[in-house]
């Protein structure tokens, strides 16, 4: 007889197990990993992430997230997402994630009448439904889902060869003043506010986030033009205290593997090359710091992350119940 009960942390073990049973292959599941983006995230919702038991074995979970504090400017309006819904294989058919599927729904929708997000959650696995699990996919889109556009993660293996092409060069050389290194103390506050100002969302509130809660100072890349911050690159290496979605299936890669994203350059000093200048020197930093392989997550622009030699990787559709 199957059981529903809390997701609690004491199912971290079996959790694991099961999602790497079901998307190990693609999407390597840690301890350390699932525990931080569920029960250590700050929108982790509790009361509606459920667990499914046929005895004393974990046969499905989902998770749930709502925005229940300010995330920068975005209000406590409890908008939801799915952040993952994981059924054993063994036990695929039998009615296990549609329950899950309409019990949470039913949940989140007491508290907002916002679209409930698939992924692109804060502390977020996926932007959306992974292309390679298309039969998630289908299932979701059967299940009244709307699917939307594409995004994707990219990825380069030749990071510890890594040399600025010429493009970035030229990018130097349009804002001589403009100093690229990474953060260090004391400049915390004046990162904040330029994040606030210029990107007063979701990327200020993950940038609290770092800095309140541990993360590395020098995961943090700065543009500095005489000593004001115009532009700002979070990268994550095998060091990071904190994970960062570029290193989230980091077993997949064989050597030392970073991440970089997000990346932003002020809206007054567009235009002038930084945004590349910035980004070249990030990886330049990651190759200095005995990264191999890199990712750059949740994205679309893949012509310009292709200059400093980014290939797309994982392909998501992003999607939401309306």
């Amino acid at each position: 007889m199957m059981r529903t009960l809390l997701l609690t942390p004491d199912l971290l073990p079996q959790a694991v197990d099961l999602w790497n049973r079901a998307l190990g292959a693609h999407f390597p599941m840690r301890p350390a990993l699932l525990k931080a983006n569920l029960w250590e995230e700050p929108n982790f919702d509790a009361e509606g992430s459920r667990a499914v038991l046929k005895g004393d074995r974990l046969v499905g979970f989902i998770a749930l997230k709502r925005r229940t504090a300010p995330m920068g400017n975005l209000p406590a309006d409890q908008k939801g997402w799915i952040s993952a819904l994981v059924v054993d294989p063994e036990f695929q058919g039998q009615g296990v994630g549609t329950g899950l599927l309409r019990d949470a729904l039913a949940h989140l929708r007491q508290f907002s009448t916002e679209p409930v997000g698939i992924g692109s959650d804060p502390g977020h696995f996926f932007p959306g439904i992974p292309l390679e699990c298309r039969q998630a996919l289908d299932w979701f889109a059967r299940r009244g889902a709307e699917l939307g556009g594409l995004s994707c993660d990219l990825v380069s293996h030749e990071i510890a060869a890594y040399t600025h092409p010429e493009a970035a060069l030229q990018a130097f050389r349009r804002s001589p003043s403009v100093m690229y290194r990474p953060m260090e103390d004391g400049e915390q506050e004046a990162v904040l506010a330029f994040m606030r100002q210029e990107f007063p969302g979701r990327w200020a509130w993950e940038m609290e986030q770092h800095l309140s809660r541990g993360g590395n100072l020098e995961d943090v890349m700065l543009a500095l033009d005489e000593g004001q911050v115009v532009g700002f690159a979070r990268i994550h290496t095998p060091r990071s205290r904190r994970f960062g979605p570029g290193i989230y299936w980091a077993p997949l890669f064989p050597g030392a593997h970073g991440g970089l994203g997000p990346i932003g350059v002020g809206a007054a000093q567009r235009g002038r090359g930084i945004g590349l200048g910035l980004l070249s020197a990030s990886i330049a930093e990651l190759r200095n710091r005995g990264v191999e392989s890199a990712v750059i997550d949740w994205t679309g622009l893949v012509r310009f992350y292709g200059i400093v030699g980014f290939r797309p990787w994982k392909w998501y559709v992003m999607a939401s119940f309306k």
